[in-house]
């Protein structure tokens, strides 16, 4: 409305400084497609173009398009961004995680001077975001401007400069020389997570009939994939997207799913959800086979039992946030009519939007159309609460907000499964569900061997074998010669040695996520004690065979390192407490 905006070129043979705000409305957008590049936090990606015309578009707009060198370079940063493999694909064929990856290699394609990115890792897991951020360090080295809108406190010590915006006034600039919270500059009000109950019953499930009669969950797991798979066909061939998937999930668990972008997350997404078929296999919700029924049957099943949290919100822009909250009681015909406006606002004042509740969507920011999309998944209080990464393009506090929201509703008897890469998020789940290469981890592995990374961990469950022992009955026999690396899985575990003296003296206990055998495999000894199951019940464990396990320490040096360092803690310890049993 007022003030100036000057763009100052780098050198002076680039020319003399602009002001931005004087030119015509094409000059500056022939100004920006040769000096900017702009990510935006939803890719923005044309869906009938594939990945290399995509990223080719700047040029094209710019008239800077030449068949071959733009192919090149289309070519040259899907490199960069991982994504080579994937160059005719169709957006629709990627995740959410490599369209963003997409965006960021287009917004390369011109060489721009000055790169914006709005929230660029906020849709990526941890390693494809490091990925990514070293990339735009480079791009500054090389003398880059790159400008990148984030909530994520984590990053700020990474940038040169931290500029602290609230409420459209700027807080503060800072050059970053010491630890920075970016959250510290605006206090938003957390709202305590309430009661909504609805009908007074949680978790249960209507039929995808007409007569949408409820349907008990008496005995039953709420969520099973049996032998699942989902192929995609494309110019390109087949691309298996999962593989055999058989999973299991069960009532009021607050439940994590995890992998790297193009792992498989959104594809098993859409198989809970009922939104794509699987190939093969079987989708069982609440005792129900959801591909048995019509697709009018599974859309009016879907608005009864599932609420979706959209990764980008979906709201619809011309209806507020109160009317928007108040959909899919309108649609699904839930509640008497008069009642629903007080449901939907009970439900915004859960995440925090109570004084929100008549603005558009284009009127809150993107954290506050989030907040809303999760009011309006819990609308019909449905049994089960499907995410994709909710929490993505919160500021901490407000994600908190969420997740301690997400908890409740578990506590409650609900099933909530979230899609994230966000590690603090997976440790204040039940449990937490990684996949990569569109199969499961074995998540006994997972927890014993943090320190793999996802590849290997999905090595070693295809080679895992699990084995049951009653209890009392020895695992590993002291001065035997071990050939497996074992973790438990679920009971426990009595670690004991023989002396002369006191004949199977207790050392140690081992519980669920524990392991043993490291000390005999990593130092090449024979076994230093004996190991059985508990005597209280049987012992499940998984076991790895001893080349297996060596070539596991030998792609992974942290895990081999970490070992190395319990195994020879352990030993001395052992051997501390046999002398003070002899």
């Amino acid at each position: 409305t007022s003030g100036e905006v000057w763009f100052y070129p780098q050198g002076e043979e680039n020319g003399a400084p602009i002001l931005l705000n004087e030119l015509q409305e094409d000059e500056l957008a022939a100004w920006r497609g040769r000096n900017m590049g702009v990510v935006y936090q939803s890719f923005e990606l044309l869906p009938q173009l594939d990945l290399v015309t995509n990223i080719m578009l700047p040029q094209d707009f710019a008239g800077l398009y030449r068949a071959k060198i733009s192919r090149e370079r289309a070519m040259e940063l899907l490199e960069i961004v991982e994504l080579t493999e994937h160059a005719y694909k169709l957006p629709a064929h990627i995740s959410g995680g490599q369209k963003q990856r997409v965006a960021i290699a287009r917004a390369l394609v011109n060489d721009p001077a000055i790169i914006i990115a709005d929230e660029p890792t906020g849709s990526l897991d941890t390693v494809t975001a490091e990925t990514i951020f070293q990339i735009f360090e480079k791009l500054v080295a090389q003398g880059k401007t790159i400008i990148m809108v984030t909530h994520d406190s984590d990053l700020a010590n990474r940038f040169s400069q931290v500029v602290r915006i609230a409420d459209g006034e700027l807080v503060d600039e800072t050059a970053v020389t010491e630890t920075i919270e970016l959250d510290t500059a605006v206090e938003a009000p957390v709202a305590e997570p309430e009661e909504t109950p609805a009908n007074g019953q949680t978790a249960v499930f209507y039929r995808g009939s007409d007569e949408a009669t409820p349907h008990s969950r008496q005995n039953q797991p709420a969520i099973v994939l049996k032998d699942v798979y989902k192929t995609y066909v494309n110019a390109a061939g087949e691309f298996p997207a999962l593989k055999g998937i058989d999973l299991q999930l069960d009532y009021g668990q607050f439940i994590s799913i995890v992998g790297k972008s193009g792992s498989g997350k959104s594809t098993l997404l859409n198989m809970l959800t009922g939104i794509d078929h699987p190939t093969a296999g079987e989708v069982i919700i609440g005792g129900q086979n959801i591909y048995e029924m019509s697709e009018s049957q599974r859309a009016k099943w879907r608005g009864r039992n599932m609420g979706i949290v959209f990764q980008f919100f979906q709201l619809l822009p011309t209806l507020n946030l109160l009317e928007n909250t108040m959909l899919p009681m309108d649609y699904g015909n839930v509640y008497p009519v008069n009642e629903r406006p007080e449901r939907a606002m009970e439900l915004l004042k859960m995440v925090g939007l109570e004084d929100h509740m008549y603005d558009l969507p284009a009127a809150v920011s993107n954290g506050q159309q989030q907040s809303a999309a999760i009011a309006r998944s819990l609308a019909t209080d449905p049994p089960i609460i499907v995410a994709d990464e909710p929490t993505g393009n919160l500021d901490s506090r407000s994600a908190d907000n969420i997740i301690q929201v997400f908890q409740h509703l578990a506590d409650r008897g609900k099933t909530i499964l979230i899609v994230t890469h966000d590690p603090s998020l997976t440790s204040r789940t039940d449990q937490t569900v990684i996949i990569s290469d569109g199969e499961i981890i074995d998540e006994t592995i997972a927890n014993a061997l943090p320190l793999l990374d996802h590849p290997l961990m999905l090595q070693a469950t295809r080679h895992a074998e699990k084995k049951t022992y009653a209890p009392g009955e020895i695992i590993v026999q002291q001065g035997k010669p071990l050939v497996n690396f074992y973790m438990v899985a679920d009971g426990a575990v009595d670690i004991v040695i023989d002396s002369p003296q006191y004949p199977e003296t207790t050392l140690a206990a081992l519980g669920a996520g524990q392991f043993f055998g490291e000390v005999e495999l990593v130092g090449d000894k024979t076994a230093i004690a004996t190991v059985r199951a508990a005597e209280d019940k049987p012992v499940t464990v998984s076991v790895l065979p001893k080349e297996l396990f060596c070539d596991l320490l030998g792609q992974s040096p942290p895990l081999a390192e970490e070992l190395k360092r319990v195994a020879e803690t352990r030993y001395q310890e052992n051997i501390t407490k046999s002398k003070r049993v002899n």
